[in-house]
This record gives structure tokens, C-alpha cells and sequence, in this order.
């Protein structure tokens, strides 16, 4: 019991499952070819999501800040996930 509790104060990693939703999510935006990296951790009573997304390679900047957004978007809108903040990390696709 203060082995949960001490995990739901402190970051930890979130289980598989809850990650592998997190990268279908975020694949599932238009204009994301594929992902690199995906830490999803629990801090507190919510979430918070680092993730590295491919995406076309010619695109202007502010193509894939808007990409990155959209990323941002529908996973913090996801429910019931409660994800409080997402950190996107644009890359060319090769």
C-alpha cells in the first residue's frame, strides 16, 4: 500500500499498454509517418508524455509545428488518460 502511494506522488514509468496508447494516438494524426522515441510517466495524478515524431522531411517549420501541435492536442484531449502535458519532438522522416 505505500508502495502505490509513494509511485502515484513520485514519476514513474507508465505500464506498456498505456505507452503502446499513447504511440497509436499519436500515429493516428494526419501528417505523423512514424515515431522514434515514446517516455510515458506518471507524475502525481496525471501524465506526462515526451515523444519524438517523423515527419515528412521537405516540410516547412511551421508545417511541423502544426503537426506537433495536433500531437499535443489529441493526446492531452485523450480520455480518460489524463494527460496534463506533452513535450513533441519533431524529426525528418529518412
Amino acid at each position: 500500500m505505500v508502495g502505490k502511494a509513494l509511485g502515484d506522488v513520485m514519476d514513474t514509468a507508465a505500464p506498456t499498454g498505456f505507452e503502446n496508447e499513447v504511440r497509436a494516438l499519436a500515429l493516428a494524426v494526419a501528417g505523423v509517418r512514424a515515431l522514434d522515441k515514446c517516455r510515458v510517466r506518471k507524475s502525481g495524478l496525471s501524465h506526462l508524455v515526451d515523444i519524438h515524431v517523423r515527419v515528412d522531411g521537405e516540410l516547412t517549420v511551421r508545417e511541423g509545428h502544426t503537426i506537433a501541435h495536433a500531437v499535443k492536442d489529441a493526446l492531452i484531449g485523450s480520455v480518460p488518460h489524463r494527460i496534463s502535458d506533452v513535450t513533441v519532438h519533431i524529426e525528418p522522416a529518412k
